[in-house]
């Protein structure tokens, strides 16, 4: 994942979101954090319609979203 624009980046922890109601697929990308693989998360729409897609690592807890179009 390349992020060229701070501007489309969200604030959201790990610890808000409920990891048992969002999709997840493998992914080719690394955590940068640990090394290990991190998952797809299905896209999320914020408050003002919006729609994010992220990337997740649960094993050091770990998230990052990127704001679609």
């Amino acid at each position: 994942m390349e992020i060229d624009d701070a501007g489309d980046l969200i604030f959201q922890t790990y610890y808000m979101v409920d990891w048992g109601k969002i999709g997840q697929s493998p992914s080719d990308d690394r955590c940068v954090a640990c090394g290990r693989p991190m998952l797809k998360v299905e896209p999320v729409r914020d408050r003002n319609g919006l729609v994010y897609r992220g990337r997740v690592c649960h094993s050091c807890k770990s998230v990052f979203w990127l704001k679609e179009g």
